[in-house]
């Protein structure tokens, strides 16, 4: 396991999983957001990473950019699953309405997965 401390995440990582805290309250301007997305995208390349969590709880507001921040990351994950856990609702309708987290239907196909928990997403990708 492996564990870093950045300005704007912290990052660890464990069996082919990397977990990622977003240390900021709000991803709203380019520069912030293309910092955080190469930030992930250098961990993500340090070691295997098979899969991503993204822990939002210190997150309050992510703007369009924000949202192509995260894209970016899951383009340069390939086959691997990312699940975002501890939204607010705000930003859990925002990925919602556009179509970035499934809405309530399981079988849709959408780039990123929701559980509630840190704990919720671990025991999603062990399956």
């Amino acid at each position: 396991m492996s564990q870093q401390a950045n300005q704007l995440a912290m990052c660890e990582r464990h069996d082919g999983v990397l977990t990622v805290l977003v240390l900021l309250g709000e991803i709203r301007d380019s520069h912030t957001a293309y910092a955080f997305r190469d930030e992930v995208i250098a961990e993500m390349k340090q070691a295997t990473t098979r899969d991503v969590i993204f822990d939002l709880s210190r997150v309050r507001f992510i703007g369009s950019v924000g949202f192509l921040a995260f894209l970016g990351v899951r383009r340069q994950l390939s086959g691997g699953r990312i699940v975002l856990c501890h939204m607010s609702d705000s930003i859990r309708e925002v990925f919602q309405v556009c179509r970035l987290i499934a809405n309530s239907d399981k079988g849709a196909k959408a780039p990123f997965e929701e559980a509630e928990t840190l704990h919720d997403a671990r025991q999603m990708l062990q399956r």
